[in-house]
């Protein structure tokens, strides 16, 4: 059967019109999630503009952009980030620390990198010789509620916690005097003294925590997807392959800390 010129047109523009229709299903984003965090210098920061920046967003922007998903990033306690990602179903959680009481509460996708803690006080107040750890039990320590720390703190019976909403705030109520003593990084410590424009001369490290080493991590609700939570693991493989991490840590200066002896 010989075809018309018009129904030669026909076939090329249905063609053409067909192609569109397939690119356009291509790019439509694979999934819309909910992603849940807290300001966490520097792996979470807040943005001159108001935006969410940071070493570890700038991973879940590359995550996301290769898994061809969207993400509904929302900013809050970690108490309420934790309690949202223990409940809810296909929630993302970071930057969360894998300890061995979380490993089966959640999907684990990638790690961001790896921390070393320890217990930071005033100068004037902690002089030379180093105190055990079981010494500070009686001191005043502020923490974020359901942190990795202050799950430790409770579980080692120290008594004297102040629940905080974020780490900044800690940092405060330790220069004012209205703690002891916190728990963090080396790199997290420095990061936010910096943006409170806070002398670092006046604290020091007391003690290595080392119960709290362990990889930051990224994780999905324990309710979750499984193909989606396959897909996003398979993502984060791709883009460390890449490169693409290794080169984050550059730009933010992020320096995993290596596992103590």
């Amino acid at each position: 059967m010989n075809c018309t010129q018009s129904q030669i047109h026909f076939f090329i523009i249905l063609s053409i019109v067909f192609s569109c229709k397939l690119i356009a299903a291509t790019n439509t984003p694979i999934y819309q999630i909910k992603v849940v965090t807290e300001y966490l210098d520097p792996y979470q920061i807040k943005n001159g503009d108001g935006s969410l920046g940071g070493f570890s967003t700038d991973v879940i922007k590359a995550l996301f952009k290769q898994a061809n998903s969207n993400a509904d990033f929302q900013v809050m306690s970690w108490a309420r980030a934790y309690k949202t990602a223990t409940t809810e179903k296909n929630v993302m959680i970071y930057s969360i620390a894998q300890t061995k009481e979380r490993r089966s509460l959640f999907h684990w996708v990638g790690h961001l990198t790896r921390e070393r803690l320890y217990f930071w006080g005033l100068q004037n107040q902690f002089p030379p010789p180093t105190p055990i750890i079981a010494l500070l039990k009686g001191y005043r320590i502020a923490t974020s509620k359901d942190s990795n720390v202050a799950q430790y703190l409770e579980a080692n019976n120290f008594f004297h916690l102040y629940y905080i909403t974020n780490e900044q705030q800690a940092m405060q109520m330790l220069y004012r005097n209205r703690i002891d003593l916190m728990i963090d990084t080396e790199l997290n410590m420095q990061s936010r003294a910096k943006r409170l424009s806070l002398d670092t001369s006046k604290i020091r490290k007391i003690t290595e925590v080392l119960e709290l080493n362990n990889n930051l991590s990224i994780a999905f609700s324990k309710k979750s997807d499984p193909a989606m939570v396959q897909h996003f693991q398979q993502a984060y493989q791709a883009i460390e392959q890449q490169g693409i991490i290794k080169r984050l840590k550059i730009k933010w200066g992020i320096i995993p800390a290596p596992v103590a002896e």
